[in-house]
């Protein structure tokens, strides 16, 4: 088992599209190209932080085992990959 901050500068495809459908749930199509861009072209621009470490790979599948609250970690997460902060 790999948290997202061990693999991010190694991801295929399918983890990308895993890692945003995850993070990028219930958002527009801008947001989430967004964020698949900057997964995809940018991944050493997204800080190394905790909360990252929660969001994991495990038998080529991607998940989020939340802390406390789900949703609010997910937007944290999204915020962080989108502002790089």
């Amino acid at each position: 088992m790999k948290s997202f901050n061990d693999l991010k500068k190694n991801l295929s495809e399918n983890d990308i599209d895993q890692i945003v459908a995850i993070v990028g749930n219930r958002c527009r199509h801008p947001a989430k190209s967004r964020l698949r861009s900057i997964i995809t072209y940018s991944p050493s621009m997204i800080p190394v932080y905790g909360i990252f470490s929660r969001l994991i790979k495990e038998n080529d599948s991607w998940r989020y085992v939340a802390g406390q609250s789900y949703p609010d970690e997910i937007r944290t997460l999204r915020e962080i990959i989108l502002k790089g902060k």
